[in-house]
């Protein structure tokens, strides 16, 4: 089988009116193909990109949700006992970005998250009011890392869609083509 390789697709703009025609610039090794086996090999050119999107889409997706649940983790520690000199309790699935891992919370909040914690609360007690609003900050940011997430899946969603259209019009260009091959053999 021939190896193609397709460097730039654009759409031509002396395309017929509501319709884009598709513009292919330097094609290697299409000579020879039909017209089924080219307009085959764009699809799935634009199918795999799509794929490529939509797995960078979901790797984006894993690292919110271990985001959301070293947070979730922390702040159930603050709901406790603990204070922010603490070392916080982060699951491993969360790969550190800023901070080091084994982190007080203090420095996880502020360093690694960017939440505005006192810096009087760092000390060896916290008051109950500052316990309450390192908590709610957490809970925004949690609230913010869940709004991206689903923006996130919609997205997901969307590129999924699109890849399985571009594999199906493969399919179905290269069934129609073949399809009129054989009438017009039958013809002959």
């Amino acid at each position: 089988m021939v190896a193609i390789e397709i460097q730039k697709i654009g759409t031509n703009r002396y395309a017929p009116a509501g319709a884009n025609a598709v513009c292919l610039y330097g094609i290697d090794g299409a000579d020879g193909l039909t017209l089924a086996q080219l307009v085959s090999a764009v699809c799935i050119h634009r199918g795999a990109n799509l794929e490529a999107r939509a797995t960078a889409r979901m790797n984006k997706m894993t690292e919110n949700n271990s985001y959301m649940d070293a947070l979730a983790s922390v702040c159930s520690q603050l709901a406790g006992t603990a204070m922010l000199s603490t070392t916080a309790n982060i699951p491993d699935s969360y790969e550190m970005r800023k901070a080091a891992r084994g982190c007080s919370i203090y420095t996880f909040l502020t360093v690694e998250c960017g939440l505005a914690v006192s810096p009087q609360a760092s000390s060896s007690s916290i008051s109950y009011k500052e316990r309450l609003a390192a908590i709610a900050q957490i809970k925004a940011a949690m609230d913010s890392a869940n709004t991206t997430s689903q923006e996130d899946m919609i997205d997901l969603q969307s590129l999924i869609n699109w890849r399985d259209v571009t594999y199906n019009a493969s399919g179905s260009i290269v069934s129609r083509y073949g399809n009129s091959g054989m009438k017009m053999a039958e013809n002959i």
